[in-house]
């Protein structure tokens, strides 16, 4: 029995080492991105482990887990305490509005007013003062519910309306 190569004639030889010599070329160039591939898979890993210290990938990832814990723990508490703030910005008196107005009619000119002072519960205070040329008054009624167990006056309760209903954007 005859070799397998001894078989082949020489014509077809040349076109079979042809064929071969390609095949190592696909081969190698196959080899060269496969090696890149490793390449770049090392410096990921390698870019990945660096700043672990020694200790192990788990060890580090524990340690972000709980820098994670922490971190919603903190949130937690300044969420606690932006709730105290916005319910003690509430209660102050943020809403004021200032009615000036003639008291006597035809004598004088808009030296009297009412002023309201409210929260955003509409709880505060109504002042009011009256400016005669004899004499002055001034009055203060507590607000409850933007109502006051005392009676209001028509500018008392019209300052008291535009306080409870700024104007946009103030």
């Amino acid at each position: 029995m005859e070799p397998f190569l001894s078989q082949i004639p020489n014509a077809n030889a040349g076109i079979l080492l042809l064929a071969v010599i390609a095949l190592n070329v696909i081969l190698l160039i196959i080899c060269i991105m496969q090696s890149v591939r490793v390449s770049r898979m090392r410096k990921s890993i390698n870019r990945l482990m660096t700043g672990v210290g020694g200790a192990n990938l788990e060890e580090g990832m524990h340690r972000l887990l709980d820098h994670v814990d922490e971190v919603k723990k903190m949130n937690s508490d300044q969420q606690f305490v932006i709730n105290r703030l916005s319910q003690r910005i509430a209660s102050q008196c943020g809403n004021v509005a200032v009615i000036r107005y003639n008291a006597f009619g035809d004598v004088g000119s808009d030296l009297s007013f009412s002023i309201a002072i409210l929260d955003e519960a509409q709880n505060g205070v109504v002042i009011t003062s009256i400016f005669g040329r004899e004499e002055s008054r001034v009055y203060a009624k507590p607000l409850e519910g933007g109502s006051s167990p005392y009676s209001l006056s028509d500018e008392e309760q019209a300052v008291i309306k535009k306080a409870m209903n700024p104007p946009v954007g103030a």
